[in-house]
């Protein structure tokens, strides 16, 4: 049954409310703080993606059982409010974090794995309630708008974050009383997204309907929620489509995961751009991806969930390869160009100064213009295919296909990068992930 006007768009609030902590803390700001500053010695990115990966386990563990208790107990929000506090509390932590870790690297790698695994368990109690919200054939333009609304609040984020904090932090030592030679300017995002969160999520507490609270104690909910859990596992032949999307997901998500979390080190690291630059890239591409999601949405109720999700993995697999094409001097792969050119600084006022830097931007437009249409259509084609009487532990099971492996693209980063030092080379298992998810949608029917 369809749900109020106000309490659908009220739904679409939690993208909007915690996508800041994707833009700022994990790909644009905090995490080229992470690896560049806070980290001392070469071995910040292997930190960095080692948060990742404990987090990813945690979710894929737990998110179908607690799905599967849901949509017995109901009571949806209850689960959603404490993950939720947990979430704010994780990035309250990253405060914590001083330029060479003086005092240890602990705490803040705690809140970072507490706010990734919160987020990730609140996605799954949030993705189930569109099916509650919405008809079937209208959900791809509600994901979309989701997903669309949360890009727009990562580009008003990162605008806001760049020319109050940023800019002016570099030009002074007190700024707002925040002592930006300890770099107080840039740690201040955890606690700033976490107020973020709190504030716009209070719509969709109000607004948006809960599942109906059903009369069993939480023992008997978890006990019926994991046998039931296991007998979904049992009848997977009766599900076998559903089973080979979520399998198929696993590979593709784990790639989109990997991509999102290094961006912005990758640049940083790789191409050369400093913390500015890597925030205007930031902005830059969260004005492609917010619209390219809500026309997605668009696009998926139109020509089908599995046809966007085709073409946005070859669009991401052709974006991909060819970003990988790119470091400071050179740029696809053969073509050596100048680590700095006047010409190209006096083109873009200064912002950016190398070729390298202007070709990486330009082909990471095209990964901003398919990863917002593979997400929307992911949710939209679940919506579709799973039991509406076990949404909530089918969107569990979503989350496990989408952090169950979440692990191994960045365990396998790690390695690669312990071994031979090179992100680039790491790069390459996001490469061959996103390979295997195109072969896999060819055996997934949305029908």
């Amino acid at each position: 049954m369809r749900a109020s006007r106000l309490s659908r768009y009220s739904w679409t609030m939690f993208d909007f409310a915690n996508q800041p902590f994707y833009t700022l803390i994990m790909t644009f700001v905090f995490s080229v703080y992470f690896t560049d500053i806070f980290i001392t010695g070469e071995d910040g990115a292997q930190k960095l993606t080692l948060t990742q990966t404990i987090s990813g386990i945690a979710i894929a563990i737990l998110s179908p059982v607690l799905g599967s208790i849901t949509d017995i107990k109901g009571n949806r929000k209850l689960l959603m409010g404490i993950t939720s506090i947990l979430f704010v509390i994780g990035m309250a932590l990253l405060w914590y974090s001083p330029p060479g870790a003086p005092d240890g690297i602990w705490i803040v790698m705690f809140g970072l794995i507490l706010a990734s695994a919160m987020v990730g368990f609140s996605e799954v109690f949030n993705n189930s309630a569109l099916a509650t919200i919405e008809t079937p054939e209208n959900s791809g333009w509600l994901s979309g708008m989701g997903y669309g609304l949360g890009y727009i609040s990562g580009l008003i984020a990162l605008i806001l974050f760049l020319l109050i904090f940023v800019w002016p932090g570099g030009e002074t030592e007190n700024l707002f009383g925040l002592n930006t030679s300890e770099y107080e300017h840039i740690r201040i995002v955890g606690p700033l997204c976490a107020i973020w969160y709190a504030l716009f999520i209070i719509p969709l507490f109000l607004f948006t309907p809960d599942l109906k609270k059903n009369p069993i104690t939480t023992f008997d909910s978890i006990k019926v929620g994991l046998t039931n859990f296991t007998n979904t596992f049992k009848e997977a032949k009766r599900h076998k489509n559903i089973f080979t999307f979520l399998i198929t997901r696993m590979f593709y998500q784990d790639a989109l995961n990997a991509l999102f979390v290094v961006g912005g080190v990758y640049a940083s690291i790789v191409v050369g751009m400093t913390l500015t630059q890597v925030l205007i890239l930031g902005i830059i591409l969260n004005i492609f991806a917010g619209p390219s999601s809500i026309y997605g949405g668009y696009l998926n109720d139109l020509i089908g969930s599995k046809n966007v999700i085709n073409l946005s993995l070859w669009g991401l697999l052709a974006s991909g390869i060819l970003g990988l094409s790119i470091d400071k001097d050179t740029i696809f792969y053969f073509i050596s160009v100048d680590e700095y050119s006047a010409s190209v600084e006096d083109l873009t006022f200064g912002i950016f100064n190398s070729v390298s830097q202007v070709t990486y931007i330009c082909v990471v437009i095209g990964i901003s213009i398919f990863y917002g249409p593979a997400q929307t259509a992911s949710r939209a084609l679940m919506i579709k295919l799973a039991p509406p009487d076990k949404m909530t532990e089918f969107f569990g099971l979503y989350a496990f296909a989408g952090k169950s492996t979440a692990w191994l693209v960045p365990g396998l980063m790690s390695l690669i990068l312990a071994f031979t030092g090179s992100l680039q080379y790491a790069m390459i298992s996001i490469v061959l992930f996103n390979l295997i998810g195109i072969v896999g949608m060819y055996f997934v029917h949305e029908k």
